[in-house]
């Protein structure tokens, strides 16, 4: 990854505290990064790519956390609930750029990638219910993505892990076969 647009993405969490969504300009991510309008542009097509790639550097630090701290663990329930726990610490840690990435997904140009990627996550995850002997393992997998993502909203919003929510994602998970 070029230098220039690596500054532009250290720019982005910087911003979250300070800016909506909604204000995002290439002006105003050049600036905070000391770089010019021009330069974004160079990097970025427009401010949907930005978020885009954020939203992807995101993504790939939460990967390399889960492996992290799951690679020494054998598929099921434990893994899971480590990849899960792992995960919502991240988006607690992130939790301006994932309030940014919940208003994107109302963006037409965002979501057939947003949608994308949680199909691929959702593979994952189901074959670790397959693992755990489901019956229908990618429903299941479906339903806990859904539930893992609105888990990462409400601790999102709360600006802290929530024992109550986490304990629901246990639950649903204790519950099967």
């Amino acid at each position: 990854m070029s230098e220039l647009r690596q500054r532009l993405l250290a720019a982005g969490p910087q911003l979250t505290g300070r800016h909506a969504f909604a204000e995002l300009s290439g002006e105003l991510i050049a600036s905070a990064a000391g770089l010019g309008v021009e330069q974004f542009a160079e990097s970025f097509p427009s401010v949907v790519a930005y978020v885009d790639a954020l939203q992807e550097q995101f993504l790939d630090e939460v990967r390399n956390r889960v492996i992290k701290v799951t690679t020494e663990t054998v598929p099921g329930l434990l893994r899971m609930k480590l990849a899960t726990e792992s995960y919502l610490a991240t988006c607690i840690e992130y939790r301006g750029l994932r309030g940014w990435f919940i208003e994107a997904r109302l963006r037409p140009e965002l979501s057939d990638s947003l949608r994308r990627r949680n199909q691929i996550y959702g593979v994952v995850i189901g074959s670790e219910f397959s693992h755990l002997g489901w019956p229908a393992p990618q429903a299941a997998a479906r339903l806990y993505l859904a539930m893992i993502n609105e888990a990462a909203t409400l601790e999102q919003r709360a600006g802290q892990a929530r024992t109550d929510v986490r304990e629901v994602l246990w639950d649903f998970l204790d519950g099967g076969p």
